[in-house]
Formats: structure tokens, sequence, C-alpha cells
């Protein structure tokens, strides 16, 4: 007997981006995320996509996992306290599970790479918003005096990009003090 569709779409998204996190895009098959969504596979290729449900995953991370976190990191009132904590935050946040896999973005973009335009176009837009948020941040440590550089104010945005990438692989190969450590000493360049 064929699977009724009685989710809604944003439940079968945050579904679905578990699987994405926990698989990546390549390895979840069509099957994988009928069987995980319990829904024939049918339902996706008449009515989704695996492609759609993938972008969507990746838009409902930005909105619910990521655009929080740097929320917080912009409205903090303490410039390098507040990209410390910031940082810390995202090796709690691999502690406790809250993320399955790192951060699902950084592992799109090592998967993917430029293989597809539209998440590209994606992840471009998340790289820009985290320099945004880290240039913000910035703003305020070089104002209370904590940067000596204030000309590179920019070089330290883009620098502290590559800081999401290093948690995740350090995470991963060696657990949440060698990321902690990783952040001071990476924080303590651009003090």
């Amino acid at each position: 007997m064929p699977k009724v569709l009685d989710q809604s779409y944003e439940e079968l998204i945050k579904k679905a981006q578990i699987l994405f996190w926990k698989q990546g895009y390549k390895g979840t098959t069509v099957q994988d995320l009928a069987e995980h969504l319990d829904i024939s596979t049918s339902v996706i290729y008449n009515k989704y996509s695996k492609e759609t449900l993938f972008m969507d995953s990746i838009n409902y991370y930005i909105t619910t996992c990521s655009d929080p976190f740097l929320s917080q990191l912009r409205e903090s009132t303490t410039g390098m306290a507040g990209l410390h904590e910031f940082f810390n935050g995202l090796i709690t946040a691999l502690e406790t599970k809250m993320f399955p896999r790192s951060c699902l973005m950084v592992n799109t973009v090592v998967e993917m790479r430029t293989e597809n335009a539209e998440i590209v176009n994606l992840y471009d837009k998340y790289f820009d918003s985290l320099i945004t948020s880290y240039g913000i941040v910035i703003d305020k440590a070089i104002a209370s005096g904590e940067i000596k550089h204030a000309d590179k104010r920019d070089e330290y945005a883009e620098f502290l990009l590559g800081v999401i990438f290093g948690i995740s692989m350090i995470f991963k190969a060696s657990g949440s003090e060698a990321c902690k450590l990783y952040v001071k000493e990476q924080l303590s360049f651009i003090e």
C-alpha cells in the first residue's frame, strides 16, 4: 500500500536536513530520503526532488541554525570576547550534538565545491553574511582598542571565515579541547 503524505513540507525539510547533514548530498539516495522521511520514492520524484529537498534543507539550516548564531554575534557588545563566545558556542553545539556533523554549510562546500551554481550562490551569500557579522564585531573591538591594526579590518574578517572550517575539521580529528585551543590561537592573531 502506498504511503500517504501526512507531514507538512517543513517537517519533511527538518527530517531531510538531518539526513543530508549526516550523509551529505551525494551520499544520500532518493531511496534513503524516502525511508528517512517515511514517504514513497514516487512522492519525491513527482512532487519534490532530491535537489529541491537539499536546497530547502540548506535554507532551513541558515534560517534556524546559522542566523541565530550570527544575530547573537552581531548583537554582542564585547568585541573580542564576543568572537570568543561565538566560536566557543559553535564548539559547544558540536559537543552537544546540536550539529549532527560539523557545520552543514562547511560540509556542503567541501562536498559540492562549484558543482552546482545554485548551491555556490547560497554559500556565497552565507559567507558574505559571516564576513559582515565578523566585521561588525571587529569594529566594536577596534573601537574599544582591542585590535591594534584597524587598517586590517577586512583582512581579519576574511581570516575569521577560515576559523569555521578549521573548527569543523579539528573537531572531527581531535575533539573540542583542541578546537578551543585553535580558536584561542587564531583570535590572538588579530588582537
